[in-house]
């Protein structure tokens, strides 16, 4: 293997290992249940309309490794009795360039990522299209001894 191959195969695993602490779970259940992303201005502040209500928009799988997005609000909508109530779930916590995250997500398709369990355990199973394999990720555990 030659100087460029060991390189880039630690690039790889290092883009790997952070990724895996995507907030995945935020874009994969927006299917069964109502998360949004609260939109916000340069410096930080959230936009709202006349209304005073929160600019919203879809998760983007893209969002959830995106620098840009870090600190964004993740919010729910519930129905209570006649009223739609808005709870804030998490805050996006992405640590990649738009573009890092574009072209990382380009070459590996999320297939299953199994947000943290009560033992702490979390995994992300990717597809490299580029080398035609499966790659799993483990997360470590957090133990509370």
């Amino acid at each position: 293997m030659t100087n460029k191959e060991i390189v880039e195969k630690l690039r790889d695993n290092a883009e790997l290992a952070w990724a895996s602490y995507g907030y995945f779970h935020y874009f994969l259940e927006q299917q069964s249940k109502s998360h949004f992303l609260v939109m916000q201005d340069r410096q930080g502040n959230e936009i709202r309309d006349a209304d005073n209500k929160p600019k919203i928009q879809e998760i983007y799988i893209t969002d959830i490794l995106n620098t840009n997005y870090k600190n964004h609000r993740v919010v729910e909508f519930v129905q209570l009795d006649k009223e739609q109530k808005e709870i804030t779930i998490s805050k996006l916590d992405g640590d990649f360039s738009p573009l890092q995250a574009k072209q990382f997500l380009e070459r590996y398709d999320l297939l299953i990522h199994q947000t943290n369990t009560e033992s702490s355990f979390s995994a992300t199973l990717f597809y490299d299209t580029h080398k035609d394999g499966f790659v799993v990720w483990f997360r470590e555990t957090e133990c509370g001894f």
